[in-house]
């Protein structure tokens, strides 16, 4: 895919310029689906390494490759970071064929853990993949882990940020706002569950106080927990 548009400059010549980050999406999702809105599968099914290895999550093979092929595109030799790893699916979905990206997750196992073994889990999933160098975890909550890791590294900047933490309206807007100083330029966030009503409205409110960010792929399932997009994902992305 072309990442370039070409512009003609004063001598007459063309010079090629990158596509804005809205392009990109767009491009890509033409790219790798026939149709994003109903489609199963991607047409590259290289993540279905992790269903193969018995890497269990509360996703699909459609929000895996969005993962990863985001990160693939805008975060390669960059930093991906997530709020919300429960067993270790995204965050593998970002890091496997990534290497060169550093991804970061963060959790504290309080939500969907009965049985307090997601931590245990999560070790286990990433052993099946060796535990990848390029992985690394917080077991805190989200605010603090964010405040100490920007606190040891204030020149840090995030290409990928997934959030997929506590779905309440308000902390789906504090999970957006709490990142913006840490945020790179050309950086996209994507957010999970957008079937619940509040987790969609928490995001419109973002966008309409952030005029510098747009909406670049939304899209819902056809139900809790289905194939085509699990619970329903957005792509925002900042107007540059």
């Amino acid at each position: 895919m072309s990442e370039s548009v070409d512009r003609m400059t004063a001598e007459g010549a063309l010079e090629p310029q990158p596509l804005s980050s809205l392009a990109m999406v767009k491009a890509m999702l033409r790219e790798c689906w026939d149709d994003p809105a109903v489609d199963l599968f991607p047409k590259d099914r290289r993540m279905r390494v992790l269903a193969e290895r018995g890497v269990d999550g509360m996703s699909c093979e459609n929000v895996r490759f969005l993962v990863n092929e985001l990160v693939k595109r805008f975060a390669s030799g960059g930093v991906y970071l997530e709020v919300g790893m429960f067993r270790g699916c995204s965050i593998l979905s970002a890091a496997l064929f990534n290497e060169a990206t550093r991804c970061i997750g963060i959790d504290n196992f309080s939500e969907f853990d009965d049985k307090g073994t997601n931590k245990e889990i999560l070790k286990e999933n990433l052993a099946k993949f060796g535990t990848p160098s390029n992985i690394e975890y917080y077991n805190m909550d989200y605010r603090e882990a964010i405040a100490h890791i920007f606190a040891s590294e204030p020149q840090l900047r995030v290409d990928v940020y997934y959030y997929d933490g506590e779905h309440t309206y308000e902390a789906q807007l504090a999970g957006l706002e709490i990142m913006l100083p840490h945020l790179s330029e050309r950086c996209v966030i994507l957010v999970d569950d957008i079937n619940w009503d509040y987790v969609e409205r928490a995001n419109q409110d973002f966008l309409k106080a952030h005029r510098e960010f747009a909406s670049a792929f939304k899209t819902k399932s056809r139900g809790c927990g289905t194939d085509d997009w699990w619970n329903g994902v957005e792509v925002i992305v900042r107007r540059v």
